[in-house]
């Protein structure tokens, strides 16, 4: 169901209907504010806002794949009309924050029976740390992998190996963008075995660095190699007989 143009009211009714049956949908010309942990607010303009039936609230923008502020899991929401306005309010209790959306005007309002399935994920980080042990020169020439998720005190090494000219290689995986955490994960598990006495590199392996972890990579002296979990599925997937 969904209203094109609805006044306040009609939008308020049928989104405090509508919201524990699937998504709803809103679009039109608002202002948000959030407090909390921190303040936040958006000046007016044009935005989608998502309600989903768990209680998460979106709002989103024109570009990025991220809202612009959002609710997690849990909140509670409503709808109801303030001074002629569609007001939407999302309250989450621990720790305490709070959305308001205000709508200067109403494009739009629907509410969409979707349901929900598990994720069939293909290209995890399981998956990427077997298909680089099964190709390690995809990292750098001449690697030999002599273990895998390697018990430490501090954790667990991905991927841990040997170069050329024999010194132990620690290799952390992300799947995604790598952080600074990613970073001073790696140099705990190099500085590890520094004081074991071993001769030892550190390389991270990730679709993507930040800016702030990849200037703590150049202090400790550690590697990036940049590998893209999808074109690297795709080539495991294609020579399978030759990588596995």
């Amino acid at each position: 169901m969904y209203l094109e143009r609805p006044s306040a009211e009609e939008a308020a009714r049928l989104i405090n209907s509508g919201r524990k049956h699937g998504i709803v949908a809103v679009a039109g010309v608002c202002e948000v504010t959030y407090s909390g942990r921190a303040a936040a607010s958006l000046k007016p303009g044009r935005r989608l806002l998502l309600i989903k039936r768990d209680g998460t609230l979106l709002v989103h923008e024109a570009e990025k794949a991220q809202p612009k502020i959002w609710q997690p899991p849990g909140s509670s929401t409503a709808a109801y009309v303030e001074e002629g306005r569609l007001v939407v309010k999302s309250v989450r209790s621990r720790p305490f924050e709070t959305v308001r959306v205000v709508f200067l005007s109403v494009d739009f309002v629907g509410v969409f029976d979707v349901g929900t399935t598990e994720l069939e994920l293909a290209g995890s980080e399981k998956d990427i740390v077997e298909a680089l042990v099964a190709a390690p020169w995809l990292i750098e020439e001449g690697l030999e992998v002599v273990g895998v998720e390697v018990p430490m005190d501090v954790g667990h090494v991905d991927i841990l190996a040997k170069d050329r000219e024999g010194r132990y290689v620690v290799i952390e995986v992300k799947r995604d963008v790598a952080t600074h955490e990613a970073v001073f994960q790696l140099a705990r598990y190099v500085e590890t075995y520094r004081k074991k006495g071993h001769g030892v590199r550190g390389v991270l392996v990730a679709g993507d660095i930040s800016s702030s972890a990849l200037e703590y990579l150049k202090r400790y002296g550690l590697q990036f190699v940049k590998i893209n979990p999808r074109e690297l599925m795709a080539v495991t997937n294609k020579n399978a007989s030759k990588l596995f």
